[in-house]
């Protein structure tokens, strides 16, 4: 749960989802960021050179929030859309994910596989204010699918929406809140069968 604002719109789609996991059987963890400080990324270029270790690590909870989207067989990211973009704090823990961006990118190339069909899935359920605009999502995507990938994963579905500013308009959404259940079941299922993975989709 990627947002400043507890209990919201996108606290509540994640528990949605949730509820779906735990309709098939699987148990949710449901992980607020707001509850764990992550210092910024200063660029100071330390973790570029091998064993790529973060100077800030220990000093908040980034490598905490890392090591339980390493564990979880599945990674569900529900936040809502500020200005086009993710939240600042979410944005904030992306950017501590340089020290995996330079360790990949120090691996010798011949080494590099693009191992996407054995890659952990991750999902995104964004929630905009806003009930217009092309390219509400398409920032935010983009920056999701480029930390999954850096963190050995692949963003492999997304369901976004608009005009939901208050937690009031999401409640007179019952159709979507249906969905999103039945899609949260749909995974859990999958996870139970063996973790038989969906081919790549972006729903929008």
């Amino acid at each position: 749960m990627c947002s400043p604002h507890a209990d919201g719109v996108s606290d509540m789609l994640a528990r949605v989802f949730a509820s779906g996991l735990e309709d098939a059987g699987w148990p949710a963890s449901l992980v607020a960021l707001r509850a764990h400080p992550v210092l910024a990324c200063t660029g100071c270029e330390s973790c570029s050179q091998p064993p790529h270790a973060c100077i800030l690590a220990g000093k908040d909870h980034a490598e905490w929030l890392f090591s339980r989207f390493v564990e979880a067989p599945l990674v569900v990211l529900a936040s809502p859309i500020f200005f086009y973009a993710l939240p600042a704090a979410f944005k904030g823990w992306i950017d501590r994910g340089q020290r995996f961006w330079v360790a990949r990118a120090f691996q010798d190339k011949r080494e590099k596989t693009d191992n996407h069909a054995a890659a952990k899935p991750v999902l995104a359920v964004l929630a905009a204010g806003r009930p217009h605009g092309e390219h509400l999502f398409s920032g935010a995507l983009r920056t999701l699918r480029c930390f999954a990938t850096t963190l050995g994963a692949q963003l492999v579905e997304n369901r976004v929406f608009r005009g939901l500013d208050r937690l009031e308009d999401l409640l007179g959404r019952p159709d979507a809140l249906h969905s999103l259940r039945h899609w949260g079941r749909s995974w859990g299922e999958r996870l139970t069968n063996g973790g038989e993975r969906p081919s790549l989709a972006e729903q929008q």
